[in-house]
């Protein structure tokens, strides 16, 4: 994954130490977001499953477009349609992209110069 901090920071019209909080708090709350999905994709129902992933989505959209917003995304989508095979291969999927981005933003808050490049 490709990622730079600019789309974070120009939503926040360049304040890097917002963005450095938005990065803290997303570090601290992500693990229990995540760990609310996999129960839902574990356990069900679908319209769990919808609402864990838009939270997560959701969260994951304030620092990129594609990646994990995008799989959060299409896991919210399976279930809204109530489509629950494959979503495990999909949060599989999810996790990795997350400790990716996880790595760039915490790569971001040490050098908090919002010139974080990773991939």
């Amino acid at each position: 994954m490709n990622w730079t901090p600019d789309r974070m920071l120009s939503r926040l019209d360049g304040d890097t130490e917002l963005a450095t909080q938005l990065a803290a708090i997303f570090i601290d709350e992500y693990p229990r977001m995540l760990e609310r999905l996999r129960g839902a994709v574990d356990a069900g129902p679908a319209d769990e499953v919808r609402r864990a992933a838009h939270a997560l989505k959701g969260s994951v959209s304030n620092f990129v477009d594609g990646g994990p917003t995008a799989t959060a995304f299409e896991l919210e989508t399976m279930g809204r349609n109530g489509q629950l095979d494959g979503t495990s291969a999909v949060l599989a999927r999810l996790e990795q992209e997350i400790v990716a981005l996880t790595v760039c933003l915490q790569d971001f808050q040490a050098k908090g110069t919002g010139s974080a490049e990773s991939s």
